[in-house]
């Protein structure tokens, strides 16, 4: 890392791919961060995002989550995060684009995270597909600042229903500016519609929700 990064950010890697098509890693004060077609989706912003969303909504250490399913890698802030509070859980990250998972491993140290398995496969067809049960599915799906649409499919929100264990609970990074503050609303009745308990709250420009089977 440059000590230059304490003064102007650094761009230290640049990619295209036919997910992404404009992947930059940036340093700034000997950091890495992550932005993808100009939205940050990692570093220490997001890191904070998280953060205040586990401390409103309740996520603490539990001895039941022994298993969880990451659909959404980009640079494995959440991944780091979930790692600190179940240390003992098996982790299963999913991502479209392998460049994400490549760059993940090299600038964001997932490669040094014990009892994590990072596949790519598009999410979608990945849970439609699954039998396996997790105890805890947290999804983080962006393609720069868009969500992909299937995220608000029934369907696809009934299949992650069937894909999560009796006790098992579903984290959701929404957006919150422009159309999606009208989307979330919809996206929060679907949710409520199929499972038992469904918590919300709004953190800057997005919407976490904390859903119980």
């Amino acid at each position: 890392m440059s000590w230059l990064s304490y003064v102007f950010p650094q761009v230290v890697a640049r990619y295209s791919t036919p997910y992404n098509k404009d992947i930059r890693v940036v340093e700034e004060q000997r950091k890495y961060k992550l932005l993808v077609n100009g939205a940050r989706q990692s570093g220490e912003f997001i890191k904070s995002l998280w953060q205040e969303a586990f401390a409103v909504l309740g996520v603490i250490p539990s001895p039941e989550i022994r298993s969880i399913l990451v659909l959404g890698v980009a640079g494995g802030t959440v991944i780091h995060l979930l790692r600190e509070i179940y240390p003992n859980a098996v982790i299963t990250a999913v991502d479209i684009d392998e460049r994400m998972i490549e760059i993940g491993k090299k600038y964001f140290s997932l490669s040094s995270i014990s009892g994590l398995t990072l596949t790519v496969a598009d999410a979608r067809n990945y849970v439609m597909e699954q039998k396996k049960k997790w105890d805890l599915v947290v999804i983080d799906l962006y393609i720069g600042a868009t969500i992909p649409p299937f995220v608000g499919e029934e369907q696809f929100l009934r299949a992650l229903k069937t894909i999560m264990t009796a006790h098992g609970i579903l984290l959701i990074n929404y957006l919150y500016e422009l159309e999606y503050r009208r989307l979330s609303d919809i996206y929060l009745a679907k949710l409520q519609n199929i499972f038992s308990r469904v918590i919300d709250t709004k953190i800057h420009f997005n919407r976490f929700f904390f859903v119980v089977k």
